[in-house]
């Protein structure tokens, strides 16, 4: 490992957020540029989540859809029963 690799790291998750001030950016930002593995990580997550926003934004079919919510109300009525 590099040096910064570490922080780049543990900030991961909220630079992808972008939750981390402009500084803080910069300063991964720069890290990647000099790091390869730094960068493919950071590459690879933002691959990753742009996979589950698409995913998550494709609606279920409706048999599915049935199925889950038949697996939901069963579970409630099994909980109410137990609480009873």
């Amino acid at each position: 490992m590099k040096p910064g690799c570490s922080r780049v790291l543990s900030e991961i998750s909220t630079y992808l957020d972008g939750d981390l001030d402009k500084a803080a950016c910069d300063t991964i930002e720069q890290h990647c540029a000099t790091c390869a593995s730094c960068a493919a990580v950071v590459a690879d997550l933002k691959q990753t989540a742009g996979l589950c926003r698409r995913v998550g934004a494709t609606p279920l079919p409706p048999a599915v859809l049935e199925r889950a919510r038949a697996s939901v109300h069963r579970l409630l009525d099994e909980a109410a029963d137990v609480d009873d």
